[in-house]
């Protein structure tokens, strides 16, 4: 026995020690991409640089949108010029990586091993952003308007172009790694401490490193900037972490296009699992205020612990993401310091949290006595009070039924019973189970009303009553042809042992999962006379009676490396200049792109010249602006035939 118990150890030694160095050679492989993106940064200067002057923006430059935006926000001159020269630069930016897509794979996350995939690794950052991918969406003013913006509910997703590779303890970058033993490091976010108000900047559990989203400088761009992680397997019920907000609030905006911070858990089709969304609001309990003005106060909540419940995705693949906007007119941020993503358990999670146990039905009788009950637990969220909890039966995002009183109801749990027939005498089609919980918190600033919510933990529906799971189906045209017009329950076919199909399907409307699924557990056979016409969408594979019905793609959706593509909003000039650098507080460099130039003079933005220079033939020449007032000016060159070309420069 002794022998054996050695035998056991050695094993479990040798295996550690075969993780260590999996995770070892993992972290190494990442540091490698990463310092790939630093140099690829360095490039994309560069191009943005050397092309400045040879582009101008397509869209967003328009005096009645700038009209707009300065009445909204009261934008100087000097900010909307600031804004359309950073609507440039982020256009530049995309088209640098629409020209060089060999680099875009470089700013992906590489896939962890699934023997390590949910150890956690580098979930604190002590490792940098080794297992994390970052971008970025943004929405230059006043050309994107208010059509992107949709509060919480903003979609973002990874492209060709809006690809990030964070900095390190860069305060004014969109992501930036917060680490205290590099150049640079702050111990106290700098918008609080300006306002006398120390929030450190890490976690006081998390280490000498933590990640920041987002900068305090939005200002003719609403930002949205997202890292998120994918786990090839999902083994624990909860993924916990810390994060501290810092947002801009302006009184007059609306909740609806204020800056907020999204959390949620995808699964490897792109649906949601679990979220929670906090936008910037004075009256919400987890903020502190600073009044700044009439038009600005700052809100800070310090470092919470939150949870995110995946239980309903275990031992599937996954992706955590963590996304946080400017207010949708651009002027007041939004940004967030995140940290220990994983590895460890909130004591008490202070948004709350609500998790609904697994509950998977086929075909109940609706006459049935004996009644189906929806259990599950919860955590209040700190200082709150519980008001209300509810359980609503969904069929096809439809709320068919809620039941407002549970059946047992602890300082920790809840169980709702009901019996079959609530779902009618002929019920038809999948349902979902939805519990939905009210808290009221009191604080300075009066009572608010926490929401919080979570479906039961099961993948595919709670309860169906499609084809109850009968053993075979045989499917013969014309009388099971399925066109455009067919009732959902026609496109979906599952079967427990087998389906045989000789009929003819039409459907198609290029909606991923619109089409024709047919499954079932031993095999679907495709008989003489079976069609999918051209246009159709038909996906056929071997699994039982789910009530899922998916398009099998091998990899998630998240998990692609094939990108999507971002309209470019530039157009090229023939010819003009280039100022360099610009802005500029000392000597600049005028180099014309096509051709020579034998006059320069500089004037002020009222018409004023403070520079006329004539020049024999030549395409670059150099000027000292150091002893120009700051401000905005107006260079004018013209070529040998007599052109005049214009450009702006701003003197700082």
């Amino acid at each position: 026995m002794k022998i054996l118990k050695t035998i056991l150890i050695a094993l479990l030694f040798l295996n550690n020690l075969d993780l260590i160095a999996q995770t070892k050679d993992y972290i190494n492989a990442e540091k490698k991409r990463i310092a790939k993106t630093e140099q690829t940064e360095k490039d994309v200067e560069r191009f943005i640089t050397d092309n400045f002057n040879k582009y101008k923006l397509a869209v967003g430059a328009s005096d009645e949108l700038i009209k707009e935006l300065r009445e909204h926000e009261n934008f100087t001159d000097a900010q909307i010029e600031k804004a359309l020269i950073d609507a440039k630069r982020n256009e530049l930016r995309k088209l640098f990586f629409s020209k060089n897509r060999e680099f875009v794979s470089d700013y992906k996350a590489l896939e962890l091993p699934a023997s390590i995939a949910q150890d956690c690794v580098n979930g604190d950052f002590e490792d940098g952003t080794a297992g994390y991918t970052f971008w970025t969406d943004l929405h230059p003013q006043p050309g994107s308007g208010t059509s992107f913006f949709q509060s919480c509910a903003t979609p973002t997703v990874l492209t060709t172009t809006n690809v990030l590779a964070p900095t390190t303890n860069n305060f004014n970058s969109r992501a930036t790694i917060i680490n205290s033993t590099a150049a640079g490091y702050q111990q106290f976010d700098p918008v609080l401490a300006s306002f006398g108000v120390n929030v450190p900047t890490l976690n006081n559990n998390g280490g000498t490193k933590a990640i920041k989203l987002n900068n305090t400088g939005g200002m003719g761009s609403s930002d949205l900037t997202t890292v998120s992680r994918y786990f090839p397997v999902i083994n624990q019920s909860t993924i916990d972490f810390n994060f501290s907000l810092v947002m801009d609030n302006k009184p007059g905006h609306a909740q609806d296009i204020q800056p907020y911070f999204r959390a949620r858990v995808l699964d490897q089709f792109g649906n949601v699992v679990d979220e929670f969304c906090i936008i910037a609001n004075p009256n919400n309990c987890l903020f502190s205020t600073i009044n700044v003005n009439a038009d600005r106060r700052v809100l800070y909540t310090g470092w919470i612990c939150a949870r995110l419940n995946v239980g309903d995705i275990l031992n599937q693949p996954g992706t955590i993401e963590f996304s946080v906007s400017d207010c949708q007119p651009s002027a007041h941020f939004g940004t967030v310091y995140i940290d220990n993503i994983c590895g460890f358990t909130c004591a008490s999670p202070q948004l709350g949290a609500i998790n609904t146990n697994p509950t998977n039905l086929n075909c109940p009788s609706p006459t049935s006595t004996e009644p189906i009950e929806v259990c599950g637990t919860y955590a209040p969220p700190a200082n709150a009070v519980l008001n209300s909890i509810t359980l609503q039966i969904i069929q096809g995002g439809v709320v068919i039924a809620t039941i407002n009183t549970p059946l047992q109801l602890t300082s920790s749990g809840f169980c709702f019973s009901f019996l079959p027939s609530l779902f009618g005498a002929n019920p038809s089609g999948n349902y979902e189970f939805q519990v939905n919980a009210d808290f009221n918190v009191n604080c300075t600033a009066g009572t608010f009303l926490y929401e919080i919510s979570d479906n039961s933990a099961n993948v595919g529906p709670d309860v169906t009553f499609i084809d109850c799971c009968i053993p075979t189906l045989i499917l013969t045209s014309p009388a099971d042809d399925s066109n455009n017009l067919a009732l959902p329950a026609v496109k979906k076919r599952e079967r427990s042992d087998w389906i045989k199909a000789a009929n003819i399907i039409s459907v198609g409307d290029n909606v991923q999962g619109n089409g024709v699924v047919y499954h079932a557990e031993n095999y679907v056979e495709l008989n003489p006379g079976f069609e999918a016409v051209l246009g159709s969408q038909f996906a056929a594979y071997p699994e039982g009676c789910s009530s899922t019905f998916v398009y099998r793609i091998g990899q998630e959706q998240n998990n692609s490396d094939e990108q999507l593509e971002e309209n470019i909003n530039l157009i090229k000039l023939s010819n003009g200049f280039s100022i360099i650098p610009n802005p500029s507080s000392n000597f600049i460099e005028v180099v014309m792109n096509d051709g020579d130039f034998n006059k320069v003079n500089i004037a002020t933005i009222d018409g004023r010249i403070v520079f006329d220079k004539f020049t024999d033939a030549i395409n670059r020449t150099q000027i000292d602006v150091s002893k120009f007032p700051t401000g905005i000016y107006i260079i004018n060159v013209t070529t040998e035939d007599g052109q005049i070309h214009s450009e702006k420069l701003i003197k700082n």
